[in-house]
């Protein structure tokens, strides 16, 4: 269960408390890299620490107020597991902070015996408005992630890129699209690190769109100029004598809205960056540019901001560089691989003036890097495993479906897996309980309905993933099995939501120490109401008195479950805070 809002009211006094929001910042990356091959973890917070600092902001306000709270704790728990320990002092691993803003600085390699470990900073606010104490809590959690052991070398890998996976057009209320501008791409493939695009014949297969094709060789660009759906595809196959037939899907979707809708766009100098035998970067840096276009209008540059990322392994990402201003174009030099052998760059586009963050997402571009292979003696082919999402791996506001496909490659050959398990990550799954010894501790398999959480396919190379089985940020694996052997690859989709408010309603006094009063909880998100029926949502009451204290035996439990609830007068002395937490399974 995660708590996704919380809301809360004041008994007695007629004003609502207000609505707080809690996170935590660190000073590293929370995926700790480790290397079986050297016993090396990348970062280890023993040599570099990582610092945790609270941040406590008022709904609607983009102030920390974290500095004007009355208290702060830490707390932590150890493999997603069990119940949380308090700090309450310095030691060798753990440095409390002493500042306004109680911070907690991870000096030890507490990942070393663990796969992971979860942070709780418990934060009491006093409401200058109503003088009520009120309590919010926020989590981070930092996961070890091992990397496989080196394998031998094999054949160039054969990879196709489209310039631009995905599209948005914006349209009317009744799908009257006003511009295709940005609504284009064109397909490159790469033999190792070369652009072997000349030497494969490419057709298009379009479903709800309409356009033109170009390029050289033929058919290599296409340009969108109609849609008859609210989504369109373009599937482009390449094929070439005694290579794989390779298949890639460009999708645009209306972006409806009412007059004058405004659509953003990333773009980028190149769609690969080639890496020789000598590790040299061709080109050495890429250009990111940012543009939106309102209505018919003419496209321009956006000035937002940019988060740019880098991976070692193709699917986590560590971020390099955080805009510190808003700006349209950004020039980035990837590391050097004597540096750090990475795979990818991503680039995040955000909404202008604010700090980045899921509710400011905008678009996202992943730029591979593609190599030749090292020269040593010819062996094997290797077999890889892809997971991939042909549609995109986003969603929005807990709506719509993402597919991920599992993909088996035997050298530049893609081959036809035989059997297919399908996890998601869950860190309470064991390979005893929950999950088993092809997926891993930390994976939960998904084996029935009764398991999957909604998913459909997952015996199969493709599962279609509901919204609702993706609470923010979720990963999935697929254990898939060729010549006796099994493989696996992960992928990750995201929930772009817009933030959950909870508002009590119904009266919140009392006359002469008698009767009852009736609260409801109501949810928005995005100004509308959700979860009117009370089923999309666990609803987690708690009663705190005038000092701030929790009344633990209250309801005999120290809380109540329910979308409406019912507090009498004897369970309040003068004045307390009753809070209201929401839990989305």
């Amino acid at each position: 269960m995660t708590i996704v809002a919380t809301g809360s009211m004041s008994l007695v006094d007629l004003s609502d408390a207000r609505q707080l929001q809690a996170f935590i910042g660190s000073s590293q990356q929370r995926q700790v890299i480790y290397n079986p091959n050297g016993g090396a973890y990348s970062p280890n917070y023993a040599t570099t620490n990582n610092v945790l600092t609270p941040q406590l902001f008022i709904a609607g306000n983009n102030t920390d107020i974290a500095s004007q709270a009355k208290s702060i704790k830490w707390f932590y728990q150890t493999n997603s597991s069990g119940n949380y320990t308090e700090i309450t002092a310095s030691d060798t691993t753990y440095t409390l902070g002493t500042g306004s803003v109680k911070t907690l600085t991870i000096k030890s390699n507490v990942l070393a015996s663990n796969n992971s470990m979860t942070y709780m900073a418990e934060i009491v606010y006093t409401d200058p408005g109503t003088g009520f104490d009120v309590t919010t809590k926020a989590e981070y959690e930092i996961i070890k992630v091992t990397n496989g052991s080196n394998g031998t070398n094999g054949t160039n890998a054969i990879m196709a890129v489209l310039s631009n996976e995905s599209a948005n057009v914006p349209a009317d209320a009744n799908g009257t699209v006003s511009s295709y501008g940005g609504a284009a791409t064109t397909i490159s493939i790469f033999n190792g690190a070369t652009d072997d695009t000349a030497n494969w014949t490419i057709t298009q297969a379009l479903s709800g769109i309409s356009g033109t094709a170009s390029g050289t060789p033929s058919n290599r660009t296409f340009t969108t100029t109609g849609m008859s759906a609210d989504v369109g595809t373009v599937t482009f196959t390449a094929t070439r004598s005694g290579f794989a037939t390779i298949t890639k899907i460009f999708t645009v979707n209306k972006t409806k809205g009412g007059a004058n809708a405004t659509s953003y766009w990333l773009s980028q100098s190149v769609s690969a960056i080639q890496m020789n035998i000598s590790k040299a970067y061709t080109p050495s840096s890429i250009t990111f540019s940012a543009f939106a276009q309102t209505g018919a209008g003419t496209p321009s540059a956006y000035a937002g901001k940019f988060v740019i990322a880098e991976s070692t392994d193709g699917s986590t990402f560590t971020d390099k560089y955080t805009s510190a201003s808003n700006e349209s174009t950004k020039v980035y030099t990837p590391t050097a691989q004597a540096t750090s052998a990475i795979k990818a760059v991503r680039v995040r586009l955000y909404q202008a003036g604010v700090t980045p963050s899921a509710t400011n997402f905008i678009d996202e571009q992943i730029i591979p890097i593609v190599a030749d292979g090292q020269t040593g003696q010819a062996g094997a082919d290797a077999v890889t495993a892809v997971v991939w999402t042909p549609e995109g791996n986003v969603v929005r506001n807990s709506t719509g479906t993402v597919k991920a496909h599992v993909d088996v490659y035997k050298g530049a050959n893609q081959v036809t897996g035989t059997a297919f398990k399908w996890y998601y990550q869950d860190p309470s799954a064991t390979t005893s309980s929950g999950g088993d010894s092809d997926g891993g501790n930390g994976w939960r398999l998904m084996k029935d309905a009764a398991t999957a959480n909604g998913v459909t396919g997952y015996t199969t190379d493709t599962i279609t993933i509901l919204a609702s089985a993706i609470p923010s940020v979720e990963s999935f694996k697929c254990v898939v099995t060729y010549g006796g052997v099994k493989y696996s690859d992960v992928c990750t989709v995201t929930d772009v939501s817009d933030p959950y408010v909870v508002t009590i309603v119904g009266t919140n006094t009392f006359k002469n120490g008698q009767g009852t009063v009736t609260l409801t909880a109501k949810v928005f998100q995005a100004g509308v109401e959700v979860d009117a029926a009370g089923t999309m949502f666990t609803y987690s009451w708690s009663l705190y008195d005038a000092n701030g204290v929790k009344n633990t035996t209250w309801n005999t439990t120290g809380s109540k479950t329910g979308k409406t609830i019912t507090v009498a007068a004897s369970d309040v002395n003068a004045r307390g805070n009753v809070v209201c937490d929401l839990d989305k399974a």
